[in-house]
């Protein structure tokens, strides 16, 4: 398998603050899933430090099922959608799980989708969750927007993290590990598709 390959599928397979989100999430859905409480999650952190695989863990670990799960891109996120996705938010899942809302760049979502969203927010049921990204830092989000989420700011990994990395399970040299490491300044995606170049020779 390529470097670039590589997906998380369990906490040990998340590397430096990437890990340690990874645990909140997992204390967030075993504190929020005996009674149903709804959730509400925005990742937020430079590109390529793992925002995504995040929150893909975040919507296996909660146990969405295909068809309680949709997922959007922030650019083609429209205000239609908003509206049959707070409608489906009210049926229950036919497994008994939750209902979840995955965007990518949620800071690309159209304004008038954005407002439509803050009322999706408030009235979100029982048993639904939002699980959004965005590489935009906290302050350049609308507040009315950013409030209504649970923030975790995601830091890269350190060089150190990406190096033990790149050597032990994608078992480069260690002269080829250290320089990508030091090269990639923290965005692991990069590192990756790096580590591709290098196992190919």
């Amino acid at each position: 398998m390529l470097p670039s390959m590589f997906r998380p599928k369990a906490l040990a397979d998340f590397i430096g603050p990437a890990r340690l989100h990874a645990e909140k999430i997992d204390r967030l859905i075993a504190a929020a899933r005996p009674t149903g409480d709804a959730i509400t999650l925005l990742l937020l952190g430079p590109p390529g430090i793992g925002k995504t695989v995040l929150a893909d863990y975040f919507v296996r670990q909660i146990g969405a099922s295909r068809w309680s799960y949709q997922k959007f891109n922030g650019t083609s996120f429209r205000i239609d959608q908003a509206d049959e996705i707070a409608r489906s938010f009210r049926l229950t899942d036919m497994f008994g799980g939750y209902r979840v809302l995955q965007i990518e760049e949620v800071d690309s979502v159209p304004m008038v989708a954005q407002v439509r969203m803050l009322t999706l927010l408030d009235e979100l049921p029982k048993k639904c969750a939002v699980v959004a990204t965005s590489n935009c830092k906290i302050k350049e989000l609308e507040e009315r927007f950013q409030r209504r989420f649970m923030v975790f700011n995601v830091k890269p990994p350190s060089a150190g993290d990406i190096f033990a990395f790149l050597r032990d399970r994608c078992q480069l040299a260690e002269a080829m590990a250290k320089q990508i490491a030091e090269l990639c300044c923290g965005n692991f995606a990069a590192a990756l598709k790096d580590a591709d170049e290098a196992a190919l020779g």
